[in-house]
């Protein structure tokens, strides 16, 4: 039996077993006499150098598993084999051989095997951390926390901090005594202020800009490695003078370090920073801080240490405000309401200084609240004495899934992937012909959309002007593209000289005004508006000139005659250019002149001039013609007509 197991021979290892047990009187003595020749073999392959051994152990572990399927050993063979190659190698053998159970950890949690075996890997495991330096292999030690982690159910206390304790052992060593500080830091920045040999700067030569220097005081060093302690037991800070000490101590570093924020990497820095950070992430790791006084100012200069001690203060802030069962009652581990507004503010401002920190800092303080989120979820479920997370899964049987019948390619039917989108296009026979239809025209009729506008635009409504929908700039828009659309003189041919239009509402008020004159709805009503209009003007003129009359009648002495139409000469013309020099917009309009270009050099006194000097040698220079054109207006008639009486008068 031996030798067949040496040659790892199935067939003849069964032949045997099948002899053994004819002669045994119990079939666990067979078991136990193959566990024994299994558990030899491994040991003789711990003899085996480190090239060879791990594969010479793969090949003994899956015939020491197939043994175990087919019923020739126990159950917990494979894992004792393991356990005992394990213990009979060193550290740097374990390593290669770790790999051996992580490999067949899906085998080892099979429903039958998980109940047998669980304690022995866990033993396994357990031996192994015991062994191991928690500093100076801290990457196996990772992998075998990792292991449990992910073989061990949730529910599985072992793997569970469970009652809550804190790893007080470890202690962060420093220089506790100032004077021995001080002296390092002294040391370190005469070093630091001295020149190198040869490398004195030259006169005109310009320092290169590095790192903003950080001042560390020895308290300054005091204060900031003695915070560790209480991160390492944080159920010191519910006594009242800890707290005090720590929130002074804390309160100093913060300080600090807003005071001396890291400058902001530009994008290409960050890229090169992330790039060399992934290089290096595989090999390089901390496992505990060096508080030498040499470093803690180049230390504060650096993004990852100072994201280091900030998340630390956070997790602290986090379990100070939780709610844990474990908490002794009796030591009344609840924080006052001052202390508890102390530990929120600074919370928010160790974020506000993380987002602060480059690289990615907005990125990095996201995904740490999502991770302090799921922590307080774990902490609620602890609280909750660790239920199963089976129990609220659903019961019912896995439904199979069934496959989607294949429907054959029809090269005749439309089929655009979704039956939504086929049968838009398959509505009407033409798609552009269903387009044009008349009940996807969503465009207003002109008649509906200038309804209300015209309404608004009659004075007999007295519509005060703020509210007219003229006045919007959206109305002004929609009725822009509308009457270019439907109104055949919105766009017509304009005269060279007529001055270009400025104010769109009065150019959109006539628009629609003449609009409406061509629509059948509109038309009586406005022909009756001219009309209505016409007349009101015409009144008015014709009390403006019975007015103008009586005063010429009553008021002129200057001429016998009142009907003597006075011949305006140059002097006139300039006199009566100053007194309508403020109408200089007006005048060119009223006489129906064209306005002269304004230039800078050019009085307004000047353009009336040009306008009145036009006008009256194309009229003879008759003063009653140009008192009748300006009397539709009767600021400037008034003005217009005391100035030429004064001019007669002298």
């Amino acid at each position: 039996m031996e030798e067949a197991i040496a040659n790892r021979n199935f067939d003849d290892l069964r032949e045997l077993f099948k002899a053994e047990r004819k002669l045994a009187k119990d079939d666990e003595f067979v078991l136990i006499k193959v566990d024994g020749l299994l558990k030899k073999k491994g040991y003789q392959i711990s003899n085996i150098p480190l090239d060879q051994k791990v594969e010479f152990a793969r090949h003994h572990y899956n015939f020491v598993w197939n043994c175990m399927k087919l019923g020739f050993c126990s159950r917990s063979t494979p894992i004792l084999t393991l356990q005992d190659l394990m213990e009979t190698s060193s550290i740097e053998a374990c390593k290669e051989l770790f790999g051996l159970v992580e490999e067949n950890m899906n085998e080892f949690k099979q429903p039958g095997f998980i109940e047998t075996c669980q304690n022995n890997i866990l033993r396994l495991c357990n031996d192994l951390l015991r062994r191991l330096s928690r500093t100076a292999e801290t990457s196996f030690c990772g992998r075998i926390m990792f292991f449990l982690s992910r073989f061990l159910p949730l529910t599985e206390k072992s793997g569970v901090n469970f009652m809550g304790h804190f790893n007080t052992l470890n202690i962060t060593n420093y220089e506790e005594t100032d004077a021995a500080a001080e002296a390092l830091i002294a040391a370190t920045s005469s070093k630091a202020q001295t020149p190198v040999d040869g490398e004195e700067m030259e006169i005109g030569e310009i320092e290169e800009e590095g790192a903003k220097e950080i001042v560390v005081t020895p308290e300054m060093y005091r204060q900031f490695w003695s915070l560790q302690k209480f991160m390492s037991n944080p159920n010191l800070l519910y006594e009242k003078d800890k707290f005090l000490a720590f929130k002074r101590d804390l309160s100093a570093v913060l300080s600090l370090m807003t005071a001396n924020k890291l400058e902001k990497l530009s994008a290409e820095e960050e890229e090169m920073a992330d790039s060399r950070q992934k290089k290096v992430s595989n090999d390089v790791f901390f496992t505990k801080y060096l508080t030498s006084p040499k470093l803690l100012a180049l230390q504060l200069n650096d993004s990852s240490f100072r994201r280091y001690f900030l998340i630390q203060a956070i997790i602290i802030f986090q379990y100070l405000n939780a709610e844990s069962r474990f908490k002794p009652p009796a030591k009344k581990m609840v924080l006052n309401e001052e202390q508890g507004k102390y530990v929120t503010d600074t919370e928010d401002k160790c974020y506000r200084l993380l987002s602060d920190t480059m690289p990615r800092g907005t990125a990095f303080v996201a995904g740490l609240k999502k991770i302090m989120s799921r922590e307080q979820e774990w902490n609620v479920w602890k609280n909750n004495n660790c239920p199963d997370f089976s129990e609220k899964a659903d019961k019912g049987a896995m439904q199979m899934y069934k496959k989607r019948a294949r429907v054959p390619f029809n090269p005749t039917s439309l089929d655009l992937g979704t039956p939504e989108l086929t049968k838009l296009w398959t509505n009407e026979p033409d798609v552009l012909q269903a387009c044009r239809a008349e009940k996807r025209k969503f465009i207003p009729t002109l008649a509906d959309f200038i309804r209300d506008p015209l309404d608004e635009m009659d004075p007999e409504q007295q519509v005060e002007e703020q509210y007219k929908s003229i006045n919007d700039a959206a109305f002004q828009w929609r009725a822009a593209r509308l009457l270019m659309h439907k109104s055949p003189g919105y766009v017509f041919k304009t005269d060279v000289k007529q001055e270009p239009v400025t104010n769109m509402k009065e150019f959109l008020e006539r628009n629609m005004f003449n609009a409406a004159k061509t629509i059948d709805e509109f038309r009586e009503a406005i022909l009756e508006r001219e009309k209505k209009e016409a007349e009101a003007r015409k009144k008015v003129e014709e009390s403006l000139k019975r007015k103008l009359d009586t005063n010429t009648k009553i008021k002129s002495s200057a001429s016998p005659n009142p009907h003597t139409d006075p011949v305006l000469s140059d002097d006139n013309l300039s006199q009566l250019a100053q007194d309508l020099s403020k109408f200089s917009k007006k005048l060119a309009k009223l006489v129906g002149v064209s306005e002269p270009k304004a230039t800078d050099d050019v009085t307004e006194k000047d353009i009336c001039y040009k306008i009145l000097k036009e006008w009256s040698e194309k009229n003879g220079r008759s003063g009653r013609s140009l008192l009748n054109l300006l009397i539709a207006d009767l600021d400037v008639i008034e003005v217009a007509q005391s100035s030429i009486k004064a001019s007669f008068q002298r």
